[in-house]
Protein backbone atom coordinates (compact mmCIF):
# COMPACT_ATOMS: atom_id res chain seq x y z
CA UNK A 1 0.00 0.00 0.00
CA UNK A 2 2.99 2.42 0.82
CA UNK A 3 4.51 1.88 -2.74
CA UNK A 4 0.92 2.17 -4.40
CA UNK A 5 0.62 5.67 -2.59
CA UNK A 6 4.03 6.91 -3.20
CA UNK A 7 3.23 6.09 -6.80
CA UNK A 8 0.38 8.05 -6.84
CA UNK A 9 1.83 11.04 -4.89
CA UNK A 10 4.75 10.78 -8.12
CA UNK A 11 2.12 10.67 -10.74
CA UNK A 12 0.08 13.40 -9.58
CA UNK A 13 3.14 15.68 -9.58
CA UNK A 14 4.08 15.09 -12.81
CA UNK A 15 0.42 15.70 -13.95
CA UNK A 16 0.52 19.15 -11.74
CA UNK A 17 4.32 19.82 -13.01
CA UNK A 18 2.98 19.40 -16.62
CA UNK A 19 -0.33 21.12 -16.49
CA UNK A 20 1.18 23.50 -19.48
CA UNK A 21 3.05 21.08 -21.47
CA UNK A 22 1.49 20.57 -24.86
CA UNK A 23 3.96 17.41 -25.13
CA UNK A 24 4.99 18.97 -28.50
CA UNK A 25 8.86 20.32 -28.51
CA UNK A 26 10.56 21.68 -32.25
CA UNK A 27 14.67 22.04 -32.34
CA UNK A 28 16.28 25.53 -32.33
CA UNK A 29 15.90 27.49 -35.57
CA UNK A 30 12.58 25.61 -36.44
CA UNK A 31 10.39 28.44 -38.04
CA UNK A 32 6.81 28.45 -37.24
CA UNK A 33 4.46 29.47 -40.70
CA UNK A 34 1.18 30.91 -39.61
CA UNK A 35 -1.51 31.92 -41.24
CA UNK A 36 -5.12 33.79 -39.99
CA UNK A 37 -7.78 31.30 -40.66
CA UNK A 38 -11.38 32.74 -42.54
CA UNK A 39 -11.99 35.73 -44.21
CA UNK A 40 -9.17 38.14 -42.51
CA UNK A 41 -6.28 35.68 -43.35
CA UNK A 42 -7.87 35.31 -46.73
CA UNK A 43 -7.59 38.89 -47.44
CA UNK A 44 -4.01 39.23 -46.04
CA UNK A 45 -3.00 36.89 -48.21
CA UNK A 46 -4.47 38.46 -51.35
CA UNK A 47 -3.55 41.97 -50.22
CA UNK A 48 0.21 40.72 -49.41
CA UNK A 49 0.50 37.97 -52.17
CA UNK A 50 1.54 35.20 -49.84
CA UNK A 51 0.36 31.91 -48.32
CA UNK A 52 1.27 32.62 -44.75
CA UNK A 53 0.21 35.82 -43.13
CA UNK A 54 2.81 35.55 -40.45
CA UNK A 55 6.35 33.94 -39.39
CA UNK A 56 8.54 33.28 -36.02
CA UNK A 57 11.18 31.18 -34.77
CA UNK A 58 11.76 28.60 -31.99
CA UNK A 59 14.82 29.19 -30.00
CA UNK A 60 15.41 27.46 -26.19
CA UNK A 61 11.90 26.56 -26.27
CA UNK A 62 10.32 29.42 -27.43
CA UNK A 63 8.74 31.08 -30.39
CA UNK A 64 10.12 34.32 -31.07
CA UNK A 65 8.49 36.79 -33.44
CA UNK A 66 7.81 40.07 -34.31
CA UNK A 67 4.02 41.56 -33.62
CA UNK A 68 2.41 44.32 -32.69
CA UNK A 69 3.11 46.23 -30.34
CA UNK A 70 6.90 44.65 -30.37
CA UNK A 71 9.09 41.77 -30.88
CA UNK A 72 9.10 39.19 -28.31
CA UNK A 73 8.98 35.11 -26.95
CA UNK A 74 5.91 33.22 -25.87
CA UNK A 75 6.51 29.71 -24.49
CA UNK A 76 6.33 26.87 -27.47
CA UNK A 77 3.14 24.91 -25.45
CA UNK A 78 1.42 28.83 -24.93
CA UNK A 79 2.28 29.89 -28.41
CA UNK A 80 -0.62 28.72 -30.97
CA UNK A 81 -3.55 27.79 -28.10
CA UNK A 82 -6.77 29.40 -28.59
CA UNK A 83 -5.42 31.44 -31.33
CA UNK A 84 -7.39 31.82 -35.35
CA UNK A 85 -4.13 30.32 -37.24
CA UNK A 86 -3.15 27.75 -39.03
CA UNK A 87 0.34 26.89 -37.77
CA UNK A 88 3.40 24.83 -39.26
CA UNK A 89 5.92 24.21 -37.76
CA UNK A 90 9.32 23.71 -40.16
CA UNK A 91 12.08 22.46 -37.90
CA UNK A 92 15.86 22.51 -39.82
CA UNK A 93 17.13 19.94 -42.19
CA UNK A 94 19.86 19.41 -39.98
CA UNK A 95 20.51 20.08 -36.33
CA UNK A 96 22.02 22.90 -35.94
CA UNK A 97 25.73 23.49 -34.05
CA UNK A 98 25.80 24.97 -30.88
CA UNK A 99 27.60 28.32 -32.79
CA UNK A 100 24.26 28.39 -34.92
CA UNK A 101 22.63 28.29 -31.92
CA UNK A 102 24.25 31.02 -29.99
CA UNK A 103 23.75 33.35 -33.34
CA UNK A 104 19.74 33.08 -33.26
CA UNK A 105 19.90 33.42 -29.57
CA UNK A 106 22.13 36.67 -29.64
CA UNK A 107 20.10 38.15 -32.37
CA UNK A 108 16.66 37.20 -30.38
CA UNK A 109 18.18 38.73 -27.34
CA UNK A 110 19.00 42.32 -28.93
CA UNK A 111 15.89 42.51 -30.70
CA UNK A 112 13.08 41.79 -28.36
CA UNK A 113 11.50 44.65 -27.48
CA UNK A 114 12.12 45.98 -31.10
CA UNK A 115 8.78 47.87 -32.42
CA UNK A 116 6.61 46.07 -34.74
CA UNK A 117 6.22 47.87 -38.47
CA UNK A 118 5.23 47.54 -41.80
CA UNK A 119 6.97 50.40 -43.31
CA UNK A 120 9.38 48.13 -45.29
CA UNK A 121 7.29 45.64 -46.29
CA UNK A 122 4.93 47.69 -48.02
CA UNK A 123 7.89 49.50 -49.40
CA UNK A 124 11.31 47.05 -49.27
CA UNK A 125 13.96 49.78 -50.13
CA UNK A 126 12.65 52.42 -48.19
CA UNK A 127 15.25 53.36 -45.73
CA UNK A 128 14.98 51.44 -42.14
CA UNK A 129 13.25 53.38 -39.23
CA UNK A 130 14.17 51.18 -36.61
CA UNK A 131 10.76 49.13 -36.48
CA UNK A 132 10.73 45.07 -37.96
CA UNK A 133 8.11 42.79 -39.00
CA UNK A 134 7.48 38.90 -38.46
CA UNK A 135 10.03 37.83 -41.49
CA UNK A 136 12.03 40.29 -41.44
CA UNK A 137 12.80 39.18 -37.48
CA UNK A 138 13.16 35.28 -38.72
CA UNK A 139 15.27 36.69 -41.54
CA UNK A 140 17.78 38.45 -39.13
CA UNK A 141 17.79 35.29 -36.87
CA UNK A 142 18.78 32.62 -39.21
CA UNK A 143 21.22 35.00 -40.94
CA UNK A 144 22.41 35.49 -37.61
CA UNK A 145 22.95 31.75 -37.39
CA UNK A 146 25.50 32.12 -40.21
CA UNK A 147 23.34 31.44 -43.32
CA UNK A 148 23.28 33.01 -46.44
CA UNK A 149 20.25 33.98 -47.42
CA UNK A 150 19.37 35.25 -51.10
CA UNK A 151 18.51 38.74 -51.54
CA UNK A 152 14.91 39.84 -49.69
CA UNK A 153 14.11 36.85 -48.71
CA UNK A 154 13.04 38.64 -45.66
CA UNK A 155 9.93 40.41 -47.40
CA UNK A 156 7.55 37.62 -47.14
CA UNK A 157 7.09 34.46 -44.81
CA UNK A 158 7.04 32.71 -47.74
CA UNK A 159 10.22 33.88 -49.51
CA UNK A 160 11.97 33.58 -46.29
CA UNK A 161 10.41 29.49 -46.11
CA UNK A 162 11.39 29.07 -49.58
CA UNK A 163 14.57 30.70 -49.57
CA UNK A 164 16.20 29.47 -46.36
CA UNK A 165 19.23 26.94 -46.80
CA UNK A 166 18.28 25.29 -43.14
CA UNK A 167 14.67 24.29 -43.73
CA UNK A 168 14.52 22.27 -47.18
Amino acid sequence: MHAFMRCLAASMFLVFACAECSGQTYPDGTLVMSRLKGRFGNFLSRVTGTHYTHTAIVIDGEVCESTFPRAKCTPLNRYAAGKPWIVRYVPPSEPLTPTQTQGIRDYVRRNVGRRYGLKQFFNPNSHPDGRIYCSQFAHGAVSSAGFQLPAKSWHTPDRLLHGSPIHQ
